[in-house]
């Protein structure tokens, strides 16, 4: 996995690239920093609607923030752009995790 500041040398050169977003994301995630994780998920998911486990992993940051609500609408949208993109194992996990929330 690249470091923080390689995610984001290579956003600065491609700041739409929906991987590098979800890796900038994901990082955040794991450091705590739940706010700025969330906010990134979604900016993965507006460039890309169809990256399913960015919804999967927003939610986990929204659910770390205590915010239910917002977390079970996430994974209810991603279990849709699962379903869309026939993503089984997407679908699986993400509707375990809405029944557990």
């Amino acid at each position: 996995m690249p470091t923080r500041e390689q995610i984001q040398k290579l956003l600065s050169l491609e700041p739409n690239d929906p991987f590098m977003l979800y890796a900038l994301a994901t990082d955040y995630a794991k450091e705590g920093e739940h706010e700025r994780a969330v906010e990134q998920f979604a900016l993965t998911i507006k460039e890309d609607p169809d990256y399913v486990y960015a919804y999967f992993h927003q939610a986990r940051s929204l659910e770390a923030l205590e915010r239910i609500d917002e977390a079970k609408s996430t994974l209810d949208t991603g279990l849709e752009a699962a379903k869309r993109t026939n993503d089984a194992k997407g679908i699986s996990e993400i509707s375990s995790y809405r029944t557990m929330l």
